[in-house]
């Protein structure tokens, strides 16, 4: 589960830099700087490239969370399961403790017809 988190920390903080990467680009477009039909093509395509990253981070970014919470379910799960078992398991031991407890108690309770016996 721990790495699960990891990758998506680490997804989600290389969608920010995409995000913040792309807007520094639109901003630049949108200052009006003159470029020719080529070069306003080319630049053209590395936005068009760079939204599909952008949003290929964002499904990466989406299938990380669904991943981490599928981790988390499944850990919860087992979670749940070892507290049952822990508590059979001290239930368990608790009857355990009650039958030990009842066979000393019956012990002691015989010690003084035992010794009236050899007394006697």
């Amino acid at each position: 589960m721990g790495k699960s988190q990891e990758e998506l920390e680490n997804a989600m903080s290389r969608l920010e830099e995409l995000t913040t990467y792309r807007l520094g680009y639109g901003e630049a477009q949108n200052q009006g700087d003159s470029y020719s039909a080529i070069r306003w093509h080319d630049y053209q395509n590395f936005l068009a490239r760079l939204d599909q990253a952008v949003k290929a981070q964002q499904q990466f970014v989406l299938d990380g969370e669904q991943n981490l919470d599928a981790h988390r379910h499944r850990w919860e799960l087992k979670r749940q399961r070892l507290n049952a078992l822990a508590r059979v398991l001290e239930r368990y031991r608790e009857a355990e403790d009650f039958q030990a407890e009842r066979a000393l108690q019956k012990v002691l309770d015989d010690l003084p017809i035992r010794k009236n016996l050899y007394d006697a």
